[in-house]
C-alpha cells in the first residue's frame, strides 16, 4: 500500500470528506481536509506534547505532505513532510519508514537527489524484508538512476524484481517498467522495449501504470527506427494522457514530450517545437521557474529550435536547461553531457552557419569560431568522457555497445579542425570498452599526445583515423598524425559513402577475379583493380601521405569504422606502385594507447609453439535446412594446402613445437593448453555470415546479438554440427569471438590465422573490430595475423613459410609480414598477374597492442633447407649411413631366423 493511503488508514478520526475527495481524485478538497486536519492536531500537540499526539500530529502531516505533492506542490509539501519525520521520531519503524520515504520523494521532485538517497537508504534499513522493503528498493534505485549512478541503480533494480512473486502481477508489471527505463537510458533499447512489452503482457489493473509502460514501449521503438510503430503509440498515449490528467494537466507532459521526439528524429522540427513548448508551458504553469522537472524539455526544446536554426532561441533554452542542470544534478550524468553537446554544437552552428559547407569543402571552420566555441565543446567532451569512464567498466558487453554506439564524443572536437583537441578526444575514447575488457574491468588514466609521441622512434608515426559525422549530417572520415617531434596534424579523408562505394567495387573485383582462377568466365567488372585502388588511396591515404615526412618508415595506424578493410598494403599510390613499396611497415594498433602498452618479452623462437592445421572437414549427414551456418558448413572444401604449410612450417618451428593435424586439431586440444605458446598458427576455414560491413553506429546490439557471433573458427569437427546443436559448445569445434576469449593464451606473442576472412567482423564506430582478432587479444596475444578476404589454402604456404623466416629473423612480425606482402606483389609482371597477387597475399593484416617495433629492412635467406631456430634433419649424412644400416638390419634378422 502506498504511503499516503497506508497514513490516512491508520487516521480513524480522518473525516469522510478527505477520504470522499480522495476516492474522486479531488485533490484540492483532500488538501483542505487535512490543513483543517493537520491545525486540530497541531493544537492538541501544543497543549499536551506526547508521543502519542506527536505521532498522530505527523501522520496528519505525512498525509497532507502526500496530497500536496501529487498535486504538484512540492515546495509546499517539503516542510510539512519534514516535520513529520520529526514527530514521527518514536512511531514504529514501519511508521518512520513511510514519512521517510514520503519525503525522499518530495525532495527528488525538487532536484534535492543526494538528500533524498540518504533517506531512502534509511527507508531499507527501517524495512524488514518483503514488499514494503521492496517498494524502497524500487524509490532508491529510480533515484540512483536520475543522479547518474547507473551500475548500483541497474543492480538495484534487478534485485527488486528476481525477489517479486509471480503472481504480485502489478508490482511486477512496475519493476519491470522500472528496469525497462533504466536500459533505455543507457542505450539498451530492443531490450528495454522487450522489458515494456513483458510488463504490459500482465494482467493487472492500473491504467495510469499501463499508460506509462505503452508510451515508453513506443519510445523505445523509435529509438530502434520503428517510426510508424512509435507514432501509432505515442499519438494514443498522448490523447489518452491528456484525458486522464485533465485535473493535473502537467503530469500529462512526457506523453507529449515524446511526441515532440518522434517529430525531431523524423525532421519535423517545427512540429517537434510546438510540442516541447507546450510541455514547458505545463509545467511551468504548476511549478516554480526552478523545478528541475523543465530541465528536460528545455534541453529538447532548445535542439528542436537549433535544427530550425533559431540558435539564439536555442542557446536560451539550453542555457536555462544547464543551469537547472548545475542546481539539481550531479556534474557526471547523461543529461548534462546530452545538454553539454547541444549546447556546444549550437555554438559551432551560430558562429559560422555555413561550417557544414566549409567542412565538406576540406577547409577549416575560421579560427574566431573554434574560439568562441571551444570551451562549450571541451566542456561538452570531458562530461561525455567522465560518463564514459564511469559506464564503461560496467554491464554487459551488448549493454555498453549500446551507451557507445548512442553517445558521440567525437564528431564535435572534429568539427573544429583542431589537431590537439581531437588527438585529446581519440586517446581518451578509441578502444575504451576493449580496454576495460582487456584488464577485468579496470580503466587507467588517459595519457596525452604528448605522452604517446615520446613512445615514437625516429621515422615513425602514428596514424590515428576516426569517423565521425560532420555538422552537415554527412558521415565522414579524418585522421591525426603524430610524428615524433612537433605538434599532431589533423587531416580529412572521404566519406563514408564514398568508402562503401569503392570497398564494394574492391570485393565485385576480387569475387571475379577468384572465379577467373576457378576457371569460371563471368564477364569482368568494368573497373579493374588497379584503379580502384588509386581511387581508395586518393580519398584515404593520400592526405595522410602528404603530411608526412620522407625520413617516415614505420608507422602504427588505428583504423575505425570501416577502414579497418581498407586493403592497405595494395593501395596504389600517383606512381602506380604499391602502398607496400613504399614504407617498411603499417602495423594496426586499436589505440594509439597501445604503444605505451610494455613491449612484447616472449621472443618467436624463444619457446616451443602451437600449430593446428585441418586438411580435411568430415561431413553431417543431415540436411542443412534453412540455417545459414548449417549451409555454411555443409559447403565447406577440403584444404590440401594446408598440409603442405604445415609441412613447411615445421622445419621453421622451435624444438618442442606441437603440431596438431586434422581429428587432433580440435576446440579441446586448442581450449586445453598446459602452457600458452609464444606463436600459435592456425590454419583451417574461418566465417562471417552478416553481410554489411558497414560501421554499426544504429545497431542494438541486443536486438542483433547475432553480431557478436556472425563469424567464427571452423576446426575439424565443426562441420558435424546439427540442427539442435546448442550455440556454444565446448567440444563443437566451432569457436565463437566469445570462446576464442577464454582460451589460455597470456603469454602468447603471435596469433596467425591463416584462415579465410578470419579478420571479418563488424565494425563499431570508436571501439574496433567485433571479430576474431578481439576475441584472440582478449584471450592474450599481443599479436593477430588475420585475413580480410577468402584466400586459396594452395597460395598460403609459400607465403606463410617466407613469412615466418622473415619474423624469426627480426623478431618484428608487423615489419615481417608488410615485407613478405611486398615481396610477393612485386613478383606481378601485369594486371593478371597483379589481381592474382592482391587476392592471394594482400588480405593479411597484423594488429598488436605493443609498441611500434622498428628496424632496417629484414635480410632472411628463402631456403627452407636451413631453419633460423633447429638445425635441418641430416638428409645427405642418413644417405651415405644408409646402405651399411640395411647391412646390419638385414644380418640380425638373419641370425634371429636361424
Amino acid at each position: 500500500m502506498p504511503p499516503i493511503r497506508r497514513a490516512l488508514a491508520t487516521l480513524l478520526i480522518l473525516g469522510m470528506g478527505a477520504a470522499r475527495a480522495l476516492d474522486t481524485n479531488d485533490l484540492a478538497a483532500a488538501e483542505k481536509e487535512l490543513e483543517a486536519l493537520v491545525a486540530d492536531w497541531e493544537a492538541a500537540w501544543q497543549k499536551a506534547p506526547s508521543d502519542e499526539n506527536a505521532i498522530e500530529l505527523g501522520r496528519a502531516l505525512q498525509a497532507l505532505g502526500v496530497i500536496e505533492r501529487q498535486a504538484g506542490k512540492a515546495e509546499e509539501a517539503l516542510p510539512h513532510l519534514q516535520t513529520a519525520v520529526e514527530r514521527l521520531a518514536t512511531d514504529s519503524p514501519a511508521g518512520r519508514s513511510d514519512a521517510l520515504e514520503a519525503l525522499a520523494m518530495a525532495e527528488q521532485d525538487l532536484g534535492k537527489g543526494t538528500d533524498a538517497e540518504k533517506h531512502l537508504r534509511q527507508v531499507i534499513e527501517l524495512r524488514p524484508e518483503g514488499a514494503e522493503r521492496l517498494q524502497g528498493t524500487d524509490n532508491l534505485a529510480l533515484n540512483l538512476l536520475a543522479q547518474g549512478n547507473y551500475p548500483e541503480a541497474g543492480e538495484l533494480l534487478r534485485q527488486a524484481l528476481d525477489a517479486t512473486p509471480a503472481d504480485d502481477v502489478e508490482s511486477r508489471a512496475r519493476r519491470l517498467g522500472n528496469l525497462g527505463r533504466y536500459l533505455h537510458v543507457l542505450g539498451s533499447h530492443a531490450r528495454a522495449a522487450d522489458t515494456f512489452r513483458e510488463a504490459l503482457a500482465l494482467k493487472f489493473e492500473n491504467p495510469e501504470l499501463r499508460l506509462s509502460l505503452s508510451s515508453q514501449l513506443a519510445l523505445s521503438n523509435l529509438r530502434l527506427g520503428k517510426t510508424e510503430e512509435a507514432r501509432k503509440g505515442m499519438e494514443e498515449a498522448a490523447s489518452e494522457a491528456r484525458t486522464f490528467y485533465h485535473d493535473t494537466p502537467f503530469r500529462a507532459v512526457p506523453f507529449i514530450n515524446n511526441l515532440g521526439a518522434l517529430d525531431l528524429s523524423a525532421g519535423n522540427a517545427s512540429e517537434a517545437r510546438a510540442s516541447f513548448a507546450e510541455a514547458l508551458a505545463l509545467l511551468e504553469k504548476s511549478f516554480d521557474p526552478q523545478h528541475p522537472s523543465l530541465i528536460t524539455p528545455l534541453n529538447n526544446l532548445g535542439a528542436a529550435q537549433q535544427a530550425e536554426g533559431d540558435y539564439k532561441g536555442a542557446e536560451q533554452s539550453l542555457r536555462r536547461a544547464a543551469a537547472l542542470q548545475e542546481k539539481h544534478l550531479p556534474r557526471i550524468h547523461l543529461q548534462t553531457a546530452e545538454t553539454a553537446r547541444n549546447l556546444a554544437r549550437n555554438a559551432l552552428l551560430s558562429g559560422a552557419p555555413n561550417a557544414a559547407a566549409e567542412i565538406n569543402r576540406a577547409t577549416n571552420i575560421g579560427i574566431s569560431v573554434i574560439e568562441s566555441a571551444a570551451p562549450e565543446i571541451d566542456r561538452a567532451t570531458e562530461l561525455g568522457i567522465a560518463v564514459l569512464d564511469e559506464l564503461i567498466g560496467h554491464g554487459s558487453e551488448q549493454e555498453r555497445l549500446n551507451f557507445l554506439q548512442r553517445h558521440d564524443l567525437v564528431s564535435l572536437p572534429c568539427a573544429t579542425g583542431d589537431p590537439q583537441r581531437i588527438a585529446h578526444v581519440l586517446l581518451a575514447t578509441k578502444a575504451r570498452l576493449f580496454d576495460a575488457m582487456l584488464s577485468g574491468g579496470k580503466t587507467d588514466a588517459v595519457p596525452d599526445w604528448q605522452t604517446v609521441q615520446k613512445s615514437l622512434a625516429p621515422g615513425s608515426a602514428l596514424v590515428d583515423a576516426t569517423r565521425f559525422t560532420a555538422l552537415d549530417g554527412t558521415d565522414t572520415y579524418g585522421a591525426v598524425i603524430l610524428l615524433p617531434q612537433g605538434p599532431p596534424k589533423w587531416v580529412l579523408l572521404g566519406t563514408e559513402e564514398d568508402l562503401q562505394r569503392w570497398l564494394a567495387a574492391f570485393r565485385e573485383r576480387l569475387a571475379w577475379r577468384a572465379s577467373a582462377l576457378a576457371g569460371k568466365s563471368n564477364p569482368p567488372p568494368a573497373l579493374k583493380l588497379r584503379g580502384i585502388l588509386r581511387s581508395l588511396h586518393q580519398k584515404f591515404w593520400e592526405p595522410i601521405a602528404r603530411e608526412l615526412p620522407a625520413e617516415t618508415q614505420h608507422i602504427a595506424f588505428s583504423p575505425d569504422g570501416a577502414l579497418h578493410f581498407l586493403p592497405l598494403p595494395a593501395l596504389m599510390d600517383e606512381g602506380m606502385q604499391p602502398l607496400c613499396s613504399r614504407f617498411l611497415q603499417v602495423a594496426t594498433v586499436t589505440s594509439g594507447r597501445d604503444l605505451l602498452n610494455p613491449a612484447a618479452t616472449t621472443k618467436l623462437s624463444s619457446s616451443p609453439w602451437e600449430l593446428l592445421g585441418v586438411s580435411e572437414f568430415p561431413k553431417s549427414k543431415e540436411p542443412p535446412g534453412d540455417d545459414p551456418l548449417l549451409e555454411l558448413l555443409a559447403s565447406l572444401a577440403d584444404m590440401p594446402g594446408t598440409a603442405d604449410e604445415m609441412s613447411r612450417l615445421e622445419k621453421l618451428a622451435p624444438r618442442g613445437s606441437e603440431f596438431l593435424r586434422n581429428e587432433k586439431a580440435s576446440e579441446q586440444a586448442l581450449a586445453s593448453l598446459p602452457k600458452a605458446p609464444a606463436v600459435l598458427h592456425l590454419g583451417c576455414h574461418a566465417f562471417f555470415l552478416a553481410d554489411d560491413l558497414s560501421p554499426a553506429t544504429d545497431l542494438d546490439f541486443d536486438e542483433h546479438a547475432d553480431l557478436l557471433h556472425a563469424g567464427g573458427l571452423l576446426l575439424h569437427g565443426a562441420a558435424l554440427r546439427k540442427a539442435d546443436s546448442p550455440l556454444f559448445s565446448p567440444d563443437d569445434d566451432l569457436l565463437f569471438p566469445s570462446e576464442v576469449a577464454k582460451l589460455p593464451l597470456q603469454g602468447t606473442r603471435l596469433v596467425t590465422l591463416s584462415s579465410c576472412e578470419s579478420g571479418a567482423g563488424t565494425a563499431v564506430s570508436g571501439e574496433g573490430l567485433l571479430g576474431l582478432r578481439r576475441g584472440f587479444a582478449l584471450a592474450g596475444a599481443r599479436e593477430v595475423v588475420v585475413a580480410l578476404w577468402p584466400v586459396s589454402d594452395r597460395s598460403t604456404p609459400e607465403f606463410m613459410e617466407r613469412f615466418y623466416q622473415l619474423a624469426l629473423a627480426s623478431d618484428r612480425p608487423a615489419q615481417a609480414l608488410w615485407q613478405c606482402q611486398r615481396e610477393f606483389l612485386a613478383k606481378a609482371k601485369n594486371d593478371d598477374e597483379f589481381e592474382a597477387a592482391v587476392l592471394r597475399y594482400a588480405p593479411f593484416v597484423l594488429s598488436q597492442n605493443t609498441p611500434l617495433a622498428t628496424g632496417a629492412e629484414i635480410a632472411a635467406a628463402q631456403s627452407t633447407s636451413t631453419p633460423a631456430t633447429k638445425p635441418a634433419f641430416p638428409w645427405k649424412r642418413l644417405a651415405l649411413v644408409l646402405p651399411l644400416l640395411l647391412f646390419v638390419v638385414a644380418r640380425l634378422f638373419k641370425r634371429r631366423t636361424a
